[in-house]
């Protein structure tokens, strides 16, 4: 075993993966993975030493040694998506080797021990010494699998990890099934390798086979989607890439590729403001909802500069906290410098997501540039801005009003489902109460929007008929939960921590006040009264309560109770594995 230099200033190392070596400034060298760690001892013969380690991705042919690596001291970065599996592999092979399970991924291929790793942010470079590297996220051998870009000697390198090995080969095709039989790897390999071609690399390094030029990528991606057409998977795919976005009208895009729907205000100027940014050109996902299986990128925003005379996009507002409806903005705010503009209900959630209990939240904080307030206008260019509450789909959703053109545009998130925009997409676990429709649909009539735009059905015209069977069918939603439970069950119980004490509020949109007891943890039941159509809150200090805190709300005598559990902020971040 030992160094071979396969382009002027890179050398390679083959163990159980090739490793690329490059010098980063007198004895310092850079890793591109790892193999099984003996390139380790290759080093000090030729007078280097690693300062720092690169992953591409996490499978043990290539990261098995970054643990003998990391166990030296020299910091190891790995791709977000990609780090709980290297964290956390024991519990990745229970998973794999679990009951009943329809994650498809290749999990078998995980390290065999932990390694303690630094984040490898997707588009933003990373500079060791004289050597620069940017990451660019190529998902198909796993949803976290990044190539980087980086110009040694005046060529432009591309390490493509497991992307390819060939001109019309990958290494492994079984890698590309996510979930049970699905073929997202395939779909993302072909977006990976056309947007890899388009960044006009020299010389492509892979974790496997021999150096290769820019068009083994096309050469590769076609081969892909013979394979996507013979599975019938993703007819749309290339159809997407090239016209990502809608244009309904000059002013406005839907960005036909993401979860949720996106959409653009596109100023005169050429100035963007964003309605919701999740996961752009969504191709498929694995079925856990870990972060090593959930990913977003900037995929599409390359044709939105170069097609539709964006130049900058200036904030992103979202309609409510799920991810896919906020799970790109931290990206975008950080790679396009886009703000973070937060209606009032939202602002906190995104903030602060784990001192609250709700499902659907992103991984990470996103605290907000701006907050805006509840039917208060925000000016932007030629357009006016105002954010509604609609709690319904979830308790702090809101409805985005634009005006301008000569139109009143509202953007409803995931409130009303289906073609005709009428069905009541409620979720129990977001904390709906039972009038929250009739109130929608009032807020729409108040309102009087020309268009309906929700996160992911076609655009609606609420005209008169059209909220007509909007508020019969809320009214007949409030009727069903006033009519069908006792009067405990219709209440809501929401809990939020703030600082050292558990917040808790109690809504009755009954017509009648509710008399009852609260029991949280240690303290034992107290009298609580909520009048009737209101909310009342109580706040409970911390110190002294267990880490998982039992609440009970008990109504009349023979009423099931209200039940639930606050869980203050995990100690660390969330998996798709146990």
């Amino acid at each position: 075993m030992t160094l071979l230099e396969v382009v002027p200033g890179v050398w390679r190392h083959t163990s159980t993966a090739h490793t690329y070596v490059l010098r980063a400034g007198g004895d310092a060298a850079l890793l591109v993975n790892v193999g099984d760690g003996s390139v380790l001892d290759e080093l000090p013969q030729v007078g280097l030493r690693a300062v720092a380690a690169v992953l591409t991705h996490s499978h043990a042919d290539v990261a098995g040694g970054a643990a003998r690596v990391s166990a030296l001291g020299v910091p190891v970065y790995a791709p977000d998506s990609e780090r709980p599996l290297l964290d956390r592999p024991q519990d990745v092979l229970a998973a794999w080797a679990g009951d009943n399970t329809y994650d498809g991924r290749p999990l078998h291929l995980g390290v065999p021990e932990a390694v303690r790793t630094l984040p490898l942010r997707d588009y933003r470079p990373l500079t060791f010494g004289d050597v620069r590297l940017t990451p660019r996220p190529a998902p198909g051998p796993s949803p976290g699998h990044s190539t980087l870009l980086c110009d040694v000697g005046g060529a432009r390198i591309a390490f493509t990890g497991a992307l390819l090995s060939g001109a019309g080969q990958v290494p492994r095709l079984s890698a590309t099934m996510w979930s049970y039989n699905g073929g997202e790897g395939l779909a993302g390999s072909v977006l990976s390798l056309l947007d890899l071609h388009a960044q006009e690399p020299d010389v492509l390094l892979g974790a496997f086979g021999p150096p290769l030029e820019r068009g083994a990528l096309e050469t590769t991606a076609q081969a892909l989607l013979d394979l996507i057409r013979l599975r019938r998977h993703n007819p749309r795919l290339l159809e997407l890439r090239a016209r990502p976005y809608e244009e309904l009208r000059p002013w406005l895009l839907l960005n036909r590729t993401s979860v949720a729907q996106s959409y653009v205000i596109r100023s005169a100027g050429g100035r963007a403001v964003l309605i919701d940014f999740g996961y752009d050109f969504s191709f498929g996902v694995a079925p856990t909802t870990g972060r090593d299986a959930r990913r977003p990128w900037l995929y599409t925003l390359s044709t939105l500069f170069a097609d539709s005379g964006v130049r900058q996009i200036d904030a992103v507002i979202p309609t409510h906290a799920h991810d896919d409806h906020v799970a790109g903005i931290g990206l975008l705010r950080d790679v396009q410098g886009a703000g973070l503009w937060a209606p009032e209900p939202l602002a906190d959630v995104l903030a602060r997501p784990t001192a609250y209990r709700l499902p659907c939240r992103w991984f990470e904080p996103l605290p907000p540039d701006r907050v805006l307030a509840l039917e208060q206008p925000a000016f932007w260019e030629e357009f006016r801005i105002t954010p509604y509450a609609l709690p319904g789909h979830a308790r702090h959703a809101v409805a985005v009003l634009v005006e301008g053109h000569g139109e009143r545009v509202l953007f409803t998130g995931d409130q009303y489902a289906d073609a005709d925009g009428l069905g009541l997409n409620y979720t129990y676990q977001n904390d709906v109460l039972e009038g929250d429709y009739v109130a929608g649909a009032a807020l729409i009539a108040r309102l009087r929007p020309s268009l309906l735009l929700s996160g992911h059905w076609p655009p609606v015209v609420p005209d008169d008929a059209w909220l007509a069977q909007a508020t019969e069918r809320g009214e007949a939603l409030r009727r069903a939960h006033a009519d069908h439970q006792p009067h405990t069950s219709r209440i809501g119980l929401t809990t939020c921590t703030v600082g050292g004490t558990l917040e808790i509020a109690i809504a009755n949109p009954a017509a009648m006040d509710f008399h009852g007891e609260l029991a949280v943890g240690g303290h034992g039941p107290q009298p609580i009264t909520v009048p009737a159509g209101s909310e009342v809150r109580a706040g409970f200090p911390l110190s002294g309560l267990v880490q998982t805190i039992p609440i009970v709300l008990r109504g009349p005598p023979g009423e099931p109770p209200v039940m639930t559990y606050a869980v203050p902020a995990p100690s660390g971040p969330s998996t798709s594995v146990p």
